[in-house]
């Protein structure tokens, strides 16, 4: 990835605006499902896939059918070592080399959000996904096209490509076969999507890690009609899920959905380099989310008591 100073400016005209009531927000605050403390989802942790599938649907965050039926195709275990933690917590899971995979209730909202967004017309829906990781969104993203489209996934250290790849392969090997719907490279997105033909050329784009804000490079590789879903905000606090809508006329409507904390799009070795520091970027982003998060609650107070 480059670095900010050479990134391009967003030469369309852009508009934010924010989502209605979040899902799982009809749930009463009193309720005892404990919650996540960015985004006030419930939690859906459970002791099997069918366990993690069956809370996440009760709890209205797995609420596209498409999106679901996806989400119960592919076991979260496939991609978690255990020694790492367990992968029906409903928790972040960190990865290595400074990478981590999403909370299963953050991966099924940004699938939800593409989801709703599968083209309805006769043809191949083209898809990218950005930083890989390890090889999970990609392999449902892949299982979301039911064989009427292809994958892209991109990620650039090397190590974690391949480990994507043995994932992925584990229960799912047909989607990586010549002639499948998933193709899983390690490289730089950035340089992989700049040859010209691929501009305006994927439905729906997936980018699993934050952007200051929304940038031309990104917008460029979707189809008119097509969606991107990516966090936007600072580094080490919390930022927003977003969809990144292109509309038939060029212009971009972003939506903000609920409140997360990815790790940040840069450079390979950039990212190595905060996972050798990862305790010191952790406490920054736990000092940064108390701080980010104070506020926020206190301009909610000041609100109910106008």
């Amino acid at each position: 990835s480059r670095s900010p100073s050479h990134r391009p400016r967003l030469s369309v005209w852009v508009c934010f605006r924010h989502a209605s009531p979040e899902m799982g927000a009809a749930m009463p605050r009193s309720d005892p499902v404990q919650r996540c403390r960015f985004c006030n989802l419930p939690l859906s942790s459970a002791e099997s896939h069918e366990e993690l599938c069956s809370n996440l649907r009760l709890h209205g965050i797995l609420g596209h059918e498409a999106a679901a039926a996806a989400y119960e195709a592919v076991d979260r275990a496939d991609f978690v070592p255990l020694e790492y933690g367990d992968p029906y917590v409903d928790a972040a899971i960190v990865l290595g080399a400074g990478a981590q995979i999403s909370a299963p209730h953050v991966h099924t909202s940004a699938l939800n959000l593409l989801a709703e967004r599968l083209p309805t017309a006769p043809g191949r829906c083209r898809v990218l996904d950005i930083g890989a990781g390890s090889g999970c969104m990609c392999a449902l993203l892949a299982c979301l096209l039911k064989g009427k489209g292809e994958v892209l996934a991109i990620e650039h250290i090397e190590e974690l490509a391949a480990s994507a790849r043995e994932n992925v392969a584990k229960h799912h090997g047909a989607l990586l076969a010549a002639g499948g719907p998933l193709d899983l490279r390690w490289g730089d997105a950035q340089e992989v999507t700049e040859p010209e033909e691929l501009a305006g050329a994927f439905d729906l784009v997936h980018c699993g890690a934050a952007l200051p804000d929304v940038e031309a490079w990104l917008t460029r590789l979707l189809r008119p009609g097509g969606r991107a879903v990516a966090p936007l905000g600072p580094t080490d606090a919390p930022q927003w899920l977003c969809t990144i809508d292109k509309g038939e006329d060029g212009c971009v409507v972003v939506t903000r959905h609920i409140r997360v904390l990815y790790v940040p799009v840069t450079s390979a070795a950039a990212q190595r380099q905060r996972g050798d520091e990862w305790d010191e970027v952790v406490d920054r982003c736990r000092r940064n989310s108390d701080l980010v998060l104070a506020q926020e609650r206190s301009q909610d107070a000041g609100e109910l008591h106008r």
